[in-house]
């Protein structure tokens, strides 16, 4: 009797010790379960596609934008023509009218004073013409035109011609810029094949009656723009703001939100909800969630995601 209530007391404590032990098992295993994020083996992520890349410091400033065209040549070209044929025949004039003042003078005047009147007549008329020259030039291009300045004039000119410069003029929408004068402007093309020029070359442009708005000119180097081509400009203004880099790529949505996975160990990956509301040229500006060098999955995220939700998803589902 004595050995049959060692043997119930033994195997009652045996049943004790193995529930307390499942008792264990049990949160560590429910705590591996609620792990957030994705663990995969190597073979598994490899076979997934996954592939990563290190998020990019950037910094991001808002901008203002507007729109514009490229100028045709041909109206820079008719209005400097315009401009330099009148001043080389007001220098020529006032030249010759110098010439017969000096001759007209003295007891022994050279020429008559009727001479004389005439040619200072005639300077006088080609200066008003070259005022007027200057003026309808300045009404077309603004006052400000580098094309203007003695010392650099011709060697803008010049590059206008072979196109190695085109000049756009581009609208912004009335208040949406204030101040003076921007000292930078993006310049970008229209379009899928979509670049962005930045000039520092920059004027305030004669108002458009056609185009309500503020209006300013631009000279831009280095673009293969075509003339009267259609163009996109922007303005930064404010401070900048730091953050990252995110590649198109990158992203995926669900759950009413779009994230990026990052590999936070060797074999874990961790969904993080970004905001796209700042997109850039190649993606999209975050400025948090995400720090610079953080290993972006930029292949395969899409699968990650699925394979999160549905654990039973493989590679080739």
């Amino acid at each position: 009797m004595t050995t049959t209530r060692y043997l119930a007391l033994f195997a009652l404590l045996a049943l004790v010790a193995c529930g307390k032990d499942g008792d264990d098992k049990k949160p560590a295993e429910e705590a591996k379960d609620e792990t957030p994020g994705l663990t995969l083996k190597a073979e598994e992520a490899q076979s997934l596609g996954i592939t990563t890349a290190p998020a990019r410091a950037a910094q991001y400033r808002a901008q203002v934008s507007g729109y514009g065209m490229v100028t045709p040549l041909d109206q820079i070209a008719q209005a400097d023509a315009d401009f330099l044929t009148a001043q080389a025949t007001a220098a020529q004039s006032q030249a010759a009218a110098n010439r017969a003042r000096s001759l007209g003078t003295g007891e022994e005047a050279a020429v008559s004073r009727e001479v004389v009147e005439t040619a200072q007549s005639k300077a006088a008329a080609d200066q008003a013409a070259l005022m007027l020259a200057r003026r309808k030039s300045d009404a077309a291009f603004g006052a400000d035109a580098p094309w203007h300045d003695a010392g650099r004039g011709a060697a803008i000119r010049a590059r206008l011609a072979s196109g190695a410069s085109v000049l756009v003029r581009v609208t912004f929408p009335l208040g949406a810029l204030a101040g003076g004068t921007p000292s930078t402007l993006l310049v970008s093309r229209m379009g899928a094949d979509k670049k962005t020029w930045t000039t520092h070359s920059v004027w305030e442009a004669p108002a458009d009656p056609s185009l309500p708005g503020r209006g300013f000119y631009a000279l831009l180097d280095g673009s293969d723009l075509a003339q009267n081509e259609h163009v996109s400009a922007a303005v930064p203004v404010g401070a900048g703001q730091p953050g990252v880099s995110v590649p198109a790529k990158a992203l995926v949505y669900g759950e009413n939100e779009a994230w990026v996975y990052l590999r936070d160990k060797p074999d874990h990956f961790t969904r993080v909800p970004v905001d796209t509301a700042k997109a850039t040229p190649d993606g999209y500006f975050v400025p948090s969630g995400v720090h610079a060098g953080d290993a972006i999955v930029v292949g395969g995220a899409g699968l990650l995601m699925a394979r999160e939700l549905n654990p039973s998803t493989e590679a080739g589902d």
